[in-house]
């Protein structure tokens, strides 16, 4: 049996360094999302997201669009393997309890 709990300890501690690390990453990335508006016959792109019960915007250069678009999608891989890491870690708490 302690061949076992060695590997679900390692795991585990496997399981907290991604989660660590991906979390770091992710809170690196821009939050939120793209908005396009058209101003006087021109597009204009802005990144919005949510800061308390406010909707806040912050204009795109048009030539950063993409990039931010890269950095937004990346944002939410990164939350749901999170999602996922939590769930691997809960069940091996609770095979180890």
């Amino acid at each position: 049996m302690s061949i076992l709990d060695s590997v679900l300890q390692e795991e585990y501690d496997r399981s907290i360094r991604m989660k660590q690390a991906m979390e770091k990453e992710r809170d690196a990335l821009p939050k939120g999302y793209i908005s396009e508006k058209m101003i006087s016959g021109k597009k204009y792109y802005y990144l919005q997201n949510r800061q308390q019960a406010k909707i806040v915007s912050k204009y795109i250069n048009l030539d950063d669009v993409e990039s931010i678009k890269e950095k937004i999608s990346r944002r939410k891989q990164l939350e749901n393997s999170i999602k996922e890491l939590n769930d691997n870690i809960e069940k091996i708490r609770r095979v180890t309890s």
